[in-house]
């Protein structure tokens, strides 16, 4: 989920994204969300998940959040961001 640059004022609840790359578990995705850092930019309880370890995020949104690295389903949240 990607909010432009140009995108002056945004407010997401409760997303959630998720990867499964059962043909190749070793691709890793920098994140699952992707925004500017403006002070009309928020995000709320955000999540990312690996299901079964099949494939990995880096990042919940941005640098920001655990990587979900594993071999099981891996959960990784951001609560609030900026």
């Amino acid at each position: 989920y990607r909010v432009d640059d140009s995108v002056e004022q945004h407010e997401g609840w409760g997303m959630g994204s998720y990867c499964y790359y059962n043909v190749d578990p070793t691709i890793v995705q920098e994140h699952g969300f992707k925004a500017p850092v403006k002070p009309g930019v928020k995000f709320h309880n955000l999540l990312v998940v690996s299901l079964g370890g099949n494939g990995q995020y880096q990042h919940v949104i941005n640098n920001v959040g655990s990587p979900t690295s594993g071999t099981s389903t891996i959960p990784s949240t951001v609560t609030n961001f900026p």
